[in-house]
């Protein structure tokens, strides 16, 4: 199986495009959200399927049974659902068991490296750590009031104090890069990883040549690139199973803070739960209740314009 892996970046999206000689997938994202969705992955949760390759590879080695690499395989499969990244590793693996399989399995320790599997989970947490630190330290919109390239010299100076329990600066790699044309109107950089760590290195690296800002929203407490408005507090993650995302939490916050300070939303509010309740006990009809509703948002507008005064609405509501 001769695959093809490449990524690129093109009017403020991130493209996925790859192939297992058969079929190509394109893939498509806001700019730096895969790289956000990898910062925040709780890798360990996933520590069983790495482990499980491994072992798999080590029995492989002198047993040469298929169950085994199909085994493998599943597994692979189950982790490129959970992040775009690692499909680049079901793809890498497959051609390496494919070629194996072609070799019957001689010399196959350098092919199939089971270490290089079973150690992403600490290499990606240890990558998370750093890139936690480094975005506090120079992409955080409340970091230091500097050009970013000032911060990002100031924190990779080999002379900078670091506590014993740093996890270490992120170490930039040599990225195999092409540049060439995307599509009918994008000429651009691509790159044609060699690791998982390659992808998220070129990531890092873009966010920080494009001066990317970012904020940790209020109420998730996660990384969010400010794309838009540079007040923004809340990110668009789906927060909960309804598909409410942040923003809209932050919102109802927002409501629900104005309500318990304004007099005007707090009678309006008692006496929409009162007359709600009518419902279950039958004394109002659901049809009545909305005619109601909808004249009691015009008057609670209408007091907090000053067009009634608050004695005014609350006699209202009461009638």
């Amino acid at each position: 199986m001769a695959y093809t892996f490449k990524l690129y970046i093109s009017d403020g999206k991130e493209y996925f495009e790859y192939s297992n000689g058969q079929k190509t997938i394109k893939k498509s994202f806001a700019f730096s959200q895969s790289l956000m969705d990898m910062l925040y992955l709780d890798i360990w949760s996933y520590e069983d399927f790495f482990k499980r390759m491994g072992e798999n590879l080590y029995s492989l080695y002198s047993s040469k049974d298929m169950k085994l690499v199909e085994e493998i395989k599943d597994d692979l499969n189950t982790l490129s659902k959970v992040h775009v990244y690692f499909e680049f590793l079901r793809l890498e693996w497959l051609e390496r068991l494919e070629q194996a399989e072609k070799q019957d399995f001689q010399n196959v320790l350098d092919l199939l490296p089971r270490k290089q599997l079973t150690h992403i989970p600490m290499n990606i947490s240890i990558i998370q750590r750093q890139l936690m630190a480094l975005w506090n330290h120079v992409l955080d919109i409340l970091s230091p009031d500097e050009p970013i390239q000032k911060k990002m010299a100031d924190y990779y100076n080999p002379k900078r104090d670091r506590r014993p329990d740093s996890p270490g600066i992120f170490e930039f790699q040599t990225l195999s890069m092409s540049f060439e044309s995307v599509d009918k109107n994008t000429f651009t950089e691509v790159l044609y990883p060699k690791s998982i760590y390659d992808i998220i290195d070129f990531f890092v690296r873009e966010c920080i040549k494009r001066e990317m800002r970012f904020r940790v929203c209020k109420h998730c407490n996660k990384y969010f690139a400010l794309t838009g408005h540079i007040n923004t507090e809340y990110c668009d993650r789906p927060f909960d199973s309804t598909g409410r995302t942040c923003k809209e939490m932050g919102a109802l916050r927002l409501w629900e803070k104005k309500k318990a300070e304004s007099p005007v939303l707090k009678a309006y509010s008692k006496a929409y739960k009162k007359r709600f309740a009518w419902i279950k006990y039958g004394k109002i009809t659901k049809e009545a209740f909305y005619a109601w509703a909808e004249k009691a948002r015009e008057k609670r507008e209408l007091c907090i314009k000053g067009g009634i005064t608050l004695d005014e609405f609350q006699t209202w509501l009461e009638d």
